[in-house]
């Protein structure tokens, strides 16, 4: 039986081809960089700032906001982001989108708090969602010891595994046998220590062991390119994409 792999490891073992050039669209962090219209960059700003705010929020609190200041914080942030100031920050070198987002925040936060105001629930145009945010008041991510800027390291990480798996459900559920291959998504990508019952399962479905494993190894490549798809969304360049992905597994590795 095969042992149990993290989601760190089909991410850095899909056996996808080395040379990337080509296989992705003009990204949209390169979207915003070479935008020529303001309003192009705030539509591009609000897209990436709205798919990737729980790692800021997940950095607040590490940095010792309560659940509410953080969100708070988190929402008047974007409200900032998204306001004709924040263009000229929008870097038109090889920076990459998280580095970018992390330090427009921690500069706004110093500017908050020299000024002694705080964003307020609803105050603006802007709504993040804050249901989610309520959501994670007890948030498992939070650990004691750990600096703020690793933690939302981990939180980004999260979150960009979080985006392609969901990918993957959408896309599951739109094919024949969808029963099947969600079940399948579900063992294949399961935590613990134990591998998937793949007889079992053959047994059920009507289906031979050695089809099961050959559907599993499917969804793990299908899954790495999705993966490598949303890490290309918010870098610069071909070149990056490898680079990131190693880090981010590194990152879900200690975070395991």
């Amino acid at each position: 039986m095969e042992p149990h792999k993290s989601a760190a490891h089909f991410a850095n073992s899909a056996g996808l081809p080395a040379g990337n050039s080509g296989l992705f669209p003009v990204t949209m962090w390169s979207m915003i960089q070479a935008a020529r219209q303001e309003e192009e960059v705030l539509t591009g700003l609000e897209r990436l700032a709205r798919a990737y705010w729980r790692p800021l929020y997940v950095f607040a609190r590490q940095r010792g906001s309560t659940h509410e200041a953080a969100s708070d914080e988190v929402q008047g942030f974007f409200e900032h982001l998204l306001s004709s100031d924040m263009l000229k920050n929008v870097q038109r070198g090889e920076v990459r989108f998280r580095s970018f987002l992390l330090r427009c925040f921690t500069n706004w936060l110093h500017n908050q708090h020299h000024r002694d105001h705080a964003a307020k629930r609803g105050g603006g145009a802007v709504m993040m969602p804050l249901n989610e945010m309520d959501s994670k008041i007890d948030e498992p991510a939070l650990i004691a010891g750990q600096s703020p800027d690793k933690a939302f390291d981990q939180g980004w990480a999260r979150a960009l595994v979080d985006h392609a798996m969901k990918r993957l459900e959408d896309e599951l559920a739109q094919r024949e046998r969808s029963e099947f291959l969600l079940e399948l998504r579900q063992r294949t990508f399961a935590s613990g220590t134990a591998g998937p019952d793949w007889e079992e399962m053959a047994r059920r479905h009507g289906m031979t062991h050695g089809a099961v494993r050959k559907a599993a190894t499917d969804l793990r490549r299908r899954f790495g390119i999705l993966l490598r798809t949303e890490v290309r969304s918010i870098v610069s360049k071909d070149e990056e994409v490898d680079h990131e992905l190693r880090y981010l597994v590194s990152l879900l590795s200690m975070a395991a």
